[in-house]
């Protein structure tokens, strides 16, 4: 009886309209099925967002906008400049401060 049903719905479905099955997408435009979820609520390939779809939080927007490589490379550059200030430091090549009475 559930089969007959689910039949009778897909055979009156419109080929035109994107489709949701369960959690995957179908675009038309590729022939490509996707899960929404993991895509950002897009087609990977073309980019279009079937209605409905979930969107990314806004964390992860802007962490996707971020260079990360440069901000790791700014990091590493501001580490090694504290690392080396204490080694200087250490070997005394800096001037001493001095202290006013």
């Amino acid at each position: 009886m559930i089969a007959h049903l689910k039949l009778r719905r897909l055979r009156g479905s419109d080929h035109s309209k994107p489709r949701m099955r369960g959690r995957l997408a179908h675009c038309e435009a590729d022939s490509w099925n996707f899960d929404p979820r993991y895509t950002q609520g897009k087609c990977p390939i073309c980019g279009w967002a079937p209605p409905g779809a979930p969107d990314a939080p806004m964390w992860l927007k802007v962490a996707n906008r971020m260079d990360w490589e440069m901000f790791g490379l700014f990091m590493f550059f501001d580490l090694l400049v504290l690392l080396g200030l204490i080694v200087a430091h250490a070997a005394g090549l800096l001037p001493a401060a001095t202290r006013h009475r």
